[in-house]
């Protein structure tokens, strides 16, 4: 998903540059197209990046309840992928907000 969403903020770029306005129209359905692409999987990688966060403060309540070392190392598991989840979603997020940017000037051109 990310080379997919680095490849369409790139196809906006050019679209953008080389200002072809008589293809605009279609270029703007295909972008609307992508757009709510990104914006389900940025929904859905919010709820697995909730769900995955509130997992592992319930398991660290326990850790700290029960005092076990496996559900120290269950914690752990579940925090370093809470933290990839987090940097995927701050990708998507941070792109998505980007291309509607680039279809508002696209949107503008002349």
């Amino acid at each position: 998903m990310t080379k997919q969403m680095h490849d369409k903020v790139h196809e906006a770029e050019s679209f953008l540059k080389e200002g072809n306005a008589a293809a605009k129209a279609e270029f703007l359905r295909y972008m609307d197209r992508w757009i709510g692409y990104f914006q389900h999987e940025r929904l859905i990688h919010l709820l697995v990046t909730l769900f995955f966060a509130l997992i592992a403060m319930l398991v660290l309540f326990a850790f700290v309840t029960m005092q076990d070392m496996i559900l120290g190392l269950l914690f752990l598991i579940f925090f370093i992928t809470d933290c990839f989840y987090i940097n995927h979603y701050y990708l998507l997020e941070n792109k998505t907000q980007y291309l509607y940017k680039l279809y508002d000037e696209i949107t503008k051109m002349q």
